[in-house]
């Protein structure tokens, strides 16, 4: 389940790159990959496109948020036994300051 949910979790990201690459910019209608912007707006018309396009984004960005939360509550788990613990659990710290290194440097040649 988890490998299924992971799948359509990277189905979901490359289609919301492609989405918010296809969407305009402030200044200009559609034209955000060049030929792909013209065909959408010659389907739909540059108002109608726009909208079409946010909410197919909206819509993207929600279902990946809510995939994430459900994998992430419901499917990873808390398998504490195969939970590596970090190298210093366990180790006692020192309550003394480590003590100063001995400078050697060599007298200045004359």
């Amino acid at each position: 389940m988890l490998t299924f949910v992971m799948v359509l979790l990277l189905i979901i990201a490359i289609l919301l790159i492609c989405v918010v690459l296809v969407q305009p910019g402030k200044g200009d209608m559609i034209s955000g990959l060049g030929t792909i912007g013209g065909q959408i707006t010659n389907m739909f018309g540059s108002r109608k496109a726009m909208d079409l396009l946010t909410k197919i984004t909206i819509g993207l960005a929600i279902s990946m948020f809510v995939l994430v939360i459900f994998a992430n509550k419901f499917l990873v788990g808390n398998h504490s036994e195969n939970i590596v613990k970090p190298i210093t659990e366990g180790v006692v710290v020192p309550t003394q300051p480590a003590p100063a290194p001995i400078q050697t440097t060599p007298p200045p040649a004359e």
